[in-house]
């Protein structure tokens, strides 16, 4: 067999795991390779004689079993996307990879020697449970099983690993730097084992890392090698409670905007993006088995843009054989914090899934960012920008509701307790023989605790005349006065003018007289004026005035978090807003 390339997977053979509560051994190993990339395929002993397989892809895993059903007649060119049904069950092919062994080890069921090849049509059910067809000289078979992270697997009996770990043990290749075969320039993979591509640093090639030599499959700009890089190559740091490592960077643009994206690694959790826009962050990974546009993590998404997406500047290594050019088609589909993005790569016959949630640039900061340096701060609204306006607009919702509805209910009940009662009647004499005089009512009692007054002035006017009253009500012992005006008129543009209503709110027990002064045509003689005294009900202008104080920072909010969302999807093509900057 040919040499394994070395890399800086934690699993070896005699590597031990549980899966649904299946204890298995790691019992021998195959690395793949097709055109872009490669992946290791682990084969298991569950014990009973049952072999499985634990493929080994991006730092996650594949567990699957053989099952014995009716293969359909599929063939290699088969697009991703469509649906297959097997065995009454419809999967939906992820992508299709012709994969050639380049070395083995340990015990496998098969013989695969350097060069045995098979095609692999991955595939994902409705659910999410992986499945693959195989496709051999010797026929199909078809494996069923579960997409899974490290933690999942509780693997034991693990080997070390140089870089990440003390006493690990240094192997040939990584104790010597590997050389470009274009300039002869020194180059320290970061990722072996898990990446496909790296960019030297001297020379601007392209190498491909996936076999012990490197050898040259493109060219990046010169220039690109003076990019003055955020996150610069080789960083690690503490994020999200993780240890990461930079190990590639990546510029990209649609027809409208460009955009940076750092692949990150470690050895256990496999490879994140953080991709970023104008001072915004977000943190991202790979979703296996994802087949759905509008949920992921409990969250309903709705689509943002679709856009062909084109790479421009390449550095660093990747787990695929990146090159500048390269094009894929990007959806993305946001329910903030949270993006959900689908890729789909005509070349390579694949539909890869992503999620990213928001991060605050401080963060990034604190973990990638030397003492002293900084990152520039956000500019404009994100796709996935967390709505500061919304979130407290959702905490203040219910209770702002059930407030409103209350307020109107105690209105309301206070309507049937409050209607206004019957509490005196009394008159004034006017006359013109006596025009200025005060005039004075006879004396009434108002009892009880502080209420709304209602006084109803009526006057008998003759035609086409006026009577205007204008004074106070006064409490007779304390002599404290309350303003009160009453405007009469008999005219026929006034019909109801000789009737008039005052409402003093919060008046106390007593005993009151109205006093007032007298204003009358001079052709009004003499008029009897009647007051009707009411006193309880509600004092509606206090009801408006609380209902307005309840719902002004409710609305406030709720207006900024509506604002938000429109500047939000402003740019994009399916703003439900209506219009966009295009």
């Amino acid at each position: 067999m040919a040499e394994l390339p070395p890399d800086l997977s934690p699993l070896q053979i005699g590597t031990r795991g549980h899966w649904q509560g299946r204890a298995f051994t790691l019992i021998g190993r195959m690395r793949l390779h097709y055109g872009d990339g490669s992946w290791t395929e682990w084969c298991a002993d569950f014990g009973q004689g049952t072999y499985g397989w634990v493929a080994e892809v991006m730092g996650f895993y594949m567990i699957s079993f053989a099952h014995s059903v009716k293969v359909p007649l599929v063939t290699e060119d088969i697009p991703a996307g469509q649906i297959l049904n097997i065995n009454g069950e419809a999967w939906r092919v992820a992508d299709v990879k012709e994969g050639r062994c380049i070395a083995a080890e340990g015990e496998l069921p098969m013989v695969a020697p350097p060069g045995w090849s098979r095609t692999s049509i991955d595939l994902v059910s409705p659910d999410g449970q992986f499945g693959s067809v195989e496709i051999t000289p010797e026929g199909r078979e078809f494996f069923v099983g579960a997409y899974a992270e490290f933690a999942d697997l509780h693997f034991t009996e693990l080997r070390k690993l140089p870089g990440w770990e003390k006493d690990a043990e240094i192997t040939r290749r990584q104790s010597q730097a590997l050389g470009c075969p274009n300039c002869g320039a020194p180059v320290n993979l970061r990722a072996e084992g898990q990446s496909m591509a790296a960019v030297c640093g001297s020379c601007a090639t392209i190498l491909d890392t996936s076999t012990p030599n490197l050898q040259e499959i493109g060219k990046v700009a010169q220039t690109t090698l003076k990019l003055n890089l955020l996150l610069p190559i080789g960083t690690r740091g503490l994020f999200k409670d993780e240890m990461w490592e930079v190990v590639g960077f990546m510029r990209r643009k649609d027809r409208w905007c460009s955009w940076d994206e750092y692949l990150l690694f470690n050895p256990w959790l496999g490879f994140r993006f953080l991709v970023t826009f104008q001072g915004h962050w977000s943190f991202v990974r790979i979703l296996p088995g994802h087949h759905s546009q509008n949920q992921w993590q409990g969250q309903t998404f709705k689509l943002f843009a679709r856009e062909e997406a084109v790479t421009t500047d390449v550095l660093g290594e990747f787990y695929w054989r990146v090159k500048n050019g390269e094009r894929a088609l990007l959806t993305d589909y946001v329910s903030p914090p949270f993006v959900l993005s689908k890729e789909e790569m005509p070349g390579l016959n694949e539909i890869t899934w992503s999620g990213g949630e928001y991060v605050e640039a401080a963060e990034v900061q604190k973990a990638f960012v030397k003492a002293g340096g900084s990152l520039p701060q956000p500019s404009g609204t994100y796709l996935n920008q967390p709505n500061p306006h919304g979130q407290r607009w959702k905490e203040v919702r219910t209770t702002f509701i059930f407030t409103v509805i209350a307020y109107i209910l105690i209105q309301v009940l206070f309507m049937g307790w409050g209607t206004p009662r019957h509490v005196a009647h009394t008159g004034i004499e006017y006359q013109n023989a006596r025009a200025g005089e005060t005039l004075v009512s006879e004396p009434f009692k108002l009892e009880g605790s502080s209420a709304p007054l209602h006084i109803t002035a009526t006057g008998l006017l003759l035609s086409d005349t006026y009577l205007g009253l204008k004074g106070s009500l006064v409490e007779s012992k304390s002599q404290r006065s309350f303003p009160v005006a009453f405007p009469l008129a008999n005219y026929t543009t006034a019909p109801d003018g000789s009737r008039q209503k005052v409402t003093l709110p919060g008046i106390p027990s007593g005993e009151y007289v109205l006093r007032l002064t007298p204003d009358a045509s001079a052709t009004l003689a003499n008029a009897t004026v009647t007051f009707t005294i009411e006193r309880g009900g509600l004092f509606w202008s206090n009801f408006w005035l609380g209902l307005i104080l309840i719902c002004v920072w409710p609305i406030w909010i709720m207006l900024r978090s509506g604002s938000f969302e429109k500047r939000r999807w402003y740019e994009s093509e399916f703003n439900p807003y209506g219009g966009s900057d295009d």
